[in-house]
């Protein structure tokens, strides 16, 4: 058998790939030639050129169709005539009319182009137009005007028939001659508006009449009759918002409006009877019978939540009434608990302005049980008092204290001279004794025998409330007046004895009372610290003032009695106070 052996020769590479440029190449030249050829037979298809020199000019009108313009120049001829004479009249602008369909008619007529009769068509029409317009534009214009003055009379119906009729003859206008100048499709648009406008005004009126009927019958509490004429007037305005929108007289608003009165009007029994148990209640409460007011003012808050859940947009729905009613029932209810707390407090202060500390201790254990029982059973009565409550929580804080701070200020207490009624702190308030009131020490200066610094007018206010509180008496901060009065005249004072200044505190308030008093008895009045004043003359949102000068003033300086102001929120490490209190 023969053996057939596979040729040893090979394509190289370059050789494959000279074929394959060659092929696109040629691909390509196709391709081209295609394209160019598709566009030489689509300019076979478009347009030929035209030898305009065998181009025929000339047109062929036939007699008859050139009689057509003849005649449609005699009738304008006739118009012109006419026109020299008088004013158009009706037959005259028939001859135009004539001139016109004549002309139009020889147009239709002719096979070329004739310019010149296109044009005198044009302007036969636009005359024809504006002559045959202006009857029907004059009568409008005279329509209008009565109807304008038919609605100054109020005569709104009579008025609306008129505008209607402007707008037909408008229209005529608009649709039959549109060349001409009387062609106004805004005026046609306006006068229809205005007839739609009136047909909607009486329909306002008579609503708003039955409004007025529905307010009276609701003002008499006849609510059958004032339910009917308001259900009238809805019906009225929402056909107004239905068939007349656009117009003044719709208002998606007022019939919202209309339909929360109906709401109240449908609620208005409901609240008459609250208010009739109301009035029940307050006579009960006035009678001081107050259980009965208690339970009757509970009655209202049921009847008042009830018209709260059925009508929630009557204007008579309200959760305030509810808690108002719930807060009367209440405060009714626990009035003899209430008596019993202002009886016990009247009593508390009168026993610890009488030093009976402890006696005031019991009445303040009392208070604090009756208060507490106000809280839980009474929350929402009138009578509870969170000032009240506040100071008895304080006093039943520091009852076991009471005898010992109100001995500490009365053996501290001097008499200011040429002022009765109060007497004042001998000395500054040391820290000890502010923090005993307080339970707090500000001061930057540390030392329970130094005075108190670094405390605003406000705290030394609060200072003086829970002093008040624990007196049984008044105490506040001195006047200027009183604190010059405590201080006397300076003429033959060596101050070095008397002062604390820079000149021997090493600029830091030092312990009080431990330089010789003053005459009056009264230590420290000038230098360590200075010292906040009652603001008797001024506004709550004016600075305060402070007098006396401090620790790190100078002699000459403090020998002036120095008064700085500040905000009544400021802390200074060189100011402290000292008190008044109420003498009886």
């Amino acid at each position: 058998m023969a053996k057939f052996k596979k040729s040893s020769k090979r394509h190289l590479p370059h050789q494959s790939n000279g074929i394959k440029k060659f092929v696109f190449g040629l691909l390509i030249v196709v391709l081209a030639l295609a394209v160019l050829g598709g566009f030489w037979f689509l300019s076979q298809l478009g347009p030929k050129d035209v030898d305009y020199r065998n181009f025929d000019y000339s047109l062929e009108v036939p007699e008859s169709v050139k009689a057509l313009q003849a005649e449609s120049l005699a009738l304008e001829s006739q118009f012109e005539d006419a026109l020299a004479l008088r004013a158009p009249e009706a037959e005259d602008i028939l001859l135009l009319k004539g001139a016109l369909d004549k002309q139009e008619s020889y147009l239709s007529q002719i096979s070329g182009v004739d310019s010149e009769a296109q044009k005198r068509l044009v302007n036969l029409r636009e005359r024809y137009h504006n002559l045959a317009a202006e009857p029907l534009r004059l009568e409008s214009l005279d329509l209008e005007g009565e109807a304008v003055a038919l609605v100054a009379e109020k005569d709104y119906e009579n008025a609306r028939i008129k505008f209607r009729e402007a707008y037909q003859k408008q229209r005529q206008v608009n649709e039959s001659f549109p060349e001409s100048s009387a062609y106004d499709v805004g005026r046609a648009t306006r006068l229809e508006r205005q007839a739609r406008y009136l047909m909607a005004v009486p329909l306002l009126q008579r609503s708003l009449e039955l409004e007025e009927e529905a307010d009276v019958f609701i003002e008499a509490k006849e609510w059958g009759a004032a339910e009917e004429r308001l259900q009238q007037a809805m019906a009225l305005q929402d056909q107004l918002n239905r068939e007349y929108r656009g117009t003044n007289q719709s208002s998606v608003a007022r019939l919202e409006r209309l339909r929360v009165k109906l709401v109240g009007i449908r609620s208005g029994q409901s609240y008459v009877e609250v208010q009739r148990v109301v009035q029940l209640a307050d006579e009960r409460r006035a009678a001081n019978e107050n259980l009965e007011a208690a339970a009757l003012y509970l009655e209202a808050s049921r009847l008042q939540r009830q018209l709260n859940e059925a009508y929630r947009d009557s204007p008579y729905a309200s959760s305030e009434r509810v808690s108002e009613y719930q807060r009367k029932s209440q405060t009714a209810e626990s009035f003899e608990l209430g008596l019993e707390i202002e009886r016990n407090h009247d009593l508390m202060k009168k026993l610890l302005a009488e030093r009976r500390t402890y006696e005031a201790a019991e009445v303040i254990a009392a208070l604090r049980r009756d208060i507490k029982q106000m809280e839980e059973a009474f929350p929402r009565s009138s009578l509870n008092d969170e000032d009240l409550q506040l100071k008895v929580r304080y006093l039943n804080l520091v009852q076991n204290d009471l005898g010992f701070i109100q001995d500490r200020i009365y053996d501290a207490l001097l008499p200011i001279p040429e002022v009765d009624g109060w007497r004042m702190l001998r000395t500054e308030v040391p820290q000890a004794l502010y923090s005993l009131i307080m339970g707090t020490n500000p001061s930057r200066n540390k030392g329970d025998v130094r005075p108190v610094d670094s405390v605003s007018w406000v705290e030394a206010k609060n200072f003086c409330e829970r002093l008040t509180w624990i007196l049984g008496d008044s105490v506040r901060l001195p006047t200027e007046h009183e604190f010059r009065q405590a201080l006397g005249p300076l003429r033959y004072v060596v101050l070095e004895d008397l002062v604390w200044s820079v000149s021997n505190a090493e600029s830091v308030p030092q312990a009080v009372a431990t330089k010789k008093p003053f005459a009056s008895g009264f230590y420290d009045l000038l230098g360590n610290v200075s010292e906040w004043l009652e603001s008797i003359d001024r506004f709550d949102t004016e600075d305060a003032r402070h007098i006396g000068g401090h620790a790190q003033d100078r002699l000459e300086s403090i020998f002036s009695v120095p008064i700085r102001e500040a905000p009544r929120g400021e802390r200074n490490r060189l100011t402290g106070f000292r008190v008044v209190v109420k003498v009886d």
